[in-house]
């Protein structure tokens, strides 16, 4: 899950303390993938699927081509777009071998769902 739409579940970031901190739960994510302690994969996306994922889920990208002045607005179907071919990447992806959550990781609340 993108942690923007994470963000936008939790009223726009406003109730993200309730849950943990923004700041270091997202330095945390990335030191473990910078330790190899679980996989990641770049996905290399270009720049309008990346703003439409760093976005919320309802949110519209507007872009200005400098040439011809046209412009183009993106939304909630072309986010599930580019999720639909990140599922796909993930996929071939793990067709070669399962991806590692890393080891030493905290169960979830309700263990009953770690399955």
């Amino acid at each position: 899950m993108p942690l923007s739409t994470l963000t936008h579940e939790l009223d726009g970031g406003a109730r993200w303390p309730e849950v943990a901190d923004w700041e270091a739960t997202t330095n945390d994510l990335l030191q473990l993938i910078r330790d190899h302690d679980c996989d990641a994969l770049s996905l290399g996306l270009p720049d309008t699927a990346r703003a439409l994922m760093c976005a919320s889920p309802h949110s519209e990208i507007r872009t200005v081509d400098p040439t011809s002045g046209a412009h183009h607005a993106y939304g909630p179907a072309d986010r599930i777009a580019v999720l639909a071919g990140i599922g796909r990447h993930l996929a071939w992806a793990e067709a070669g071998s399962p991806l590692w959550p890393g080891t030493g990781l905290l169960l979830p609340i309700n263990s009953a769902d770690a399955t």
